[in-house]
């Protein structure tokens, strides 16, 4: 009976590596490959009998140990909350994902797999951006080729975003953007293609995109890569003056990021002085202050999973018809629905990713897990990027590349 196990792991377990590359292939644009790439690694994972002892080493590590505690404890909230049980269901659910990252341990164990992973999720980001490039060159229009029944109208009719909303899509060009720099600087042959597609993505965040977050993020981050990855003094201080001078020329001469920029603050006053709730700044306000509200009301152990919807779906509430069903902040939507110690548990797991990331001696793979963390923190500012689909599975593609080993061994 080992022997049969051993047989059928020796097929399933490698299979399972390569289904969740094409998984990290559609995360970014693609449903159908993501959850085609999804059911295959579970399966073949379950099936994988000789490499149990593995995943459960893995949920006895520190990442796996706190994902599963997070998990737990956000599902504990179904016992006190006062939302409906479809509600909380929904709201619990999404969470599910935390559950997977020990299986991703177990499966990607050995750091060779960080290559393909990043390479998967590379081609999956140039496919999210590839009808916006077409679409802002106008290409689109002279080639007569039509994809708007996948544009994203939700801030514009002339929206150039595809298969995801804005803020989606710059998340996970930021992120492409750190993976392209990071290469151009570990691996010199590659340097001018990463350096061409780094390019790219700076022209699709500052130029096609409404989004803001992913605005913000791209000048921090550069600076970031600037004071970490130049040893030499002098040429890191002139670097980091270019890319201030150069966001404040470009704030300067572009009245399309001028508007970007201005908005924020315009939308904030709008709603403070007229409560105004009709733009994307104005519903965000909204939503936080609910949060804030319903976090006082409960502020250890918060109001229970599905008690924001049930909140908003109020008739008094100006919002009620809208169909969001998160506080669009990580932060608050775990502290008023989980409180102080959902969201303990929840920067205790994300300190864990960031330590382990330490550990690698490769700081090509440190420093995408690094910053690419940085970059779902500052996007959880303006989004409920754990709670959300898209943001949440990157942070779990994250903890298993921080938690990879250098070398490989066979299951005991």
């Amino acid at each position: 009976m080992h022997q049969v196990q051993q047989k059928i792991s020796a097929f399933t377990y490698p299979a399972a590596g390569w289904f969740g590359l094409v998984m990290i292939f559609g995360l970014p644009w693609s449903h159908a490959f993501f959850y085609i790439g999804f059911v295959g690694l579970l399966g073949c994972a379950l099936a994988s009998t000789a490499y149990y002892r593995t995943f459960f080493l893995a949920c006895r590590q520190n990442t796996g140990l706190l994902a599963l505690l997070l998990f737990a404890y956000i599902a504990l909230g179904l016992l006190y909350t006062s939302a409906p049980l479809d509600m909380a269901m929904f709201d619990v659910k999404k969470y599910r994902k935390l559950l997977i990252i020990p299986v991703f341990m177990m499966v990607y164990r050995d750091v060779k797999w960080a290559k393909r992973l990043m390479i998967a999720y590379g081609f999956g980001v140039l496919s999210l951006m590839l009808p916006t490039l077409l679409d802002g060159t106008g290409l689109m229009r002279l080639t007569s080729l039509d994809l708007s029944q996948f544009r994203d109208g939700s801030y514009s009719e002339t929206s150039l975003v595809y298969w995801r909303n804005h803020i989606v899509h710059g998340f996970h060009v930021s992120i492409f953007f750190v993976v392209c720099v990071l290469s151009a600087i570990r691996y010199p042959r590659t340097k001018w293609l990463c350096t061409a597609m780094a390019t790219i993505c700076i022209i699709d965040i500052v130029t096609l995109i409404h989004g803001r977050t992913a605005l913000i993020a791209v000048i921090a981050i550069s600076l970031l890569i600037v004071l970490n990855y130049i040893s030499h003094v002098h040429l890191r201080v002139m670097v980091a003056l270019a890319i201030l001078m150069s966001s404040v020329a470009l704030y300067e001469l572009s009245g399309r990021i001028q508007e970007r920029i201005d908005s924020i603050a315009r939308e904030a006053r709008a709603y403070a002085e007229n409560s105004n709730t009709n733009t994307s700044g104005g519903n965000r306000l909204h939503y936080w202050s609910m949060s804030f509200n319903m976090f006082l009301d409960a502020p250890l152990t918060g109001n229970g999973p599905g008690k924001f919807r049930k909140n908003l779906e109020k008739p008094e509430n100006p919002l009620h018809k809208e169909l969001h069903r998160h506080a669009h902040n990580e932060y608050l939507t775990l502290l008023s629905q989980h409180g102080i110690i959902g969201l303990i548990i929840f920067f205790c797991l994300v300190q864990q990713i960031y330590q382990s990331a330490g550990r690698h001696r490769d700081i090509w793979l440190k420093g995408i897990v690094r910053i690419g963390l940085i970059i779902f923190l500052v996007n959880a500012v303006t989004d409920s990027s754990l709670h959300n689909e898209s943001e949440g599975w990157t942070f779990v593609l994250l903890a298993c590349l921080a938690n990879m080993r250098e070398r490989d061994t066979e299951p005991g």
